[in-house]
């Protein structure tokens, strides 16, 4: 059974993702790559939330969002 989600939103709406886990630890670790996969190719105009379960930012491209969902 699943506890946690981890969506990563874009504000094109039609690309974003989820992943479903069972273990916050699963669940961090996946927000954790996605996050640093943000930080090490794109460029940040704003950052908005930079939290342990939430990732917010602007980017030169477009508005990027990572978190984790308790389900």
């Amino acid at each position: 059974m699943y506890k946690y989600a981890v969506h990563h939103v874009f504000d094109t709406l039609d690309d974003n993702e989820h992943y479903y886990f069972s273990s916050y630890a699963e669940a961090l670790e996946v927000f954790n790559q996605i996050k640093s996969q943000i930080e090490r190719h794109l460029q940040i105009v704003e950052l908005y939330t930079d939290e342990v379960d939430e990732f917010y930012v602007h980017l030169d491209d477009g508005l990027q969002k990572v978190y984790i969902q308790d389900l």
